[in-house]
């Protein structure tokens, strides 16, 4: 199957318009820059993005129609298969260096968001999948997207 298990990327948003369609998939989105959009299409009633960095979750199998509220927005997206993952996205901020525990068959994805992180970079992004720290150089904010890959399903095998 040539489906990825998970994406993360950055999209800067100039107009109104459909997002596209990603089948399958869990997506969680957050502003980054810009006054706000709302998303429109799923079942719940829209999703108001009017907050920088506020995550937002949605299924990618909706027709999802995006709407600025006053020009254009950047916005960080993390998307995860649903039938091998489970998917969550938080954001911290760090002021002391701070441990995370990473389970077997869990991945972090670290965005550094602003701020510096020793070792990094702003906008830089780090994959973990096992325990690790982040030592802030001074106040900063970090968007984490964690990802729990299901295990396989035992066969069901006829008996008699």
């Amino acid at each position: 199957s040539d489906r990825f298990l998970y994406r993360v990327s950055i999209a800067d948003v100039r107009t109104d318009g459909p997002f596209s369609r990603f089948d399958g998939y869990d997506r969680h989105i957050m502003l980054v820059a810009g006054e706000g959009m709302t998303l429109t299409g799923g079942p719940n009633g829209p999703i108001e993005l009017r907050t920088l960095l506020q995550p937002a979750s949605f299924s990618g199998d909706w027709d999802i129609e995006g709407t600025l509220h006053a020009g254009p927005v950047r916005d960080f997206n993390f998307m995860v298969d649903r039938a091998r993952a489970s998917s969550r996205m938080e954001v911290r901020v760090l002021m002391a260096p701070e441990p995370f525990a990473v389970e077997s068959g869990t991945i972090c994805i670290i965005h550094m968001i602003e701020g510096a992180l020793r070792g990094t970079e702003q906008g830089e992004t780090l994959v973990a999948n096992t325990d690790f720290e982040l030592e802030p150089l001074g106040r900063t904010r970090v968007a984490l997207c964690w990802l729990t890959e299901e295990s396989p399903k035992p066969s069901k095998i006829p008996l008699g």
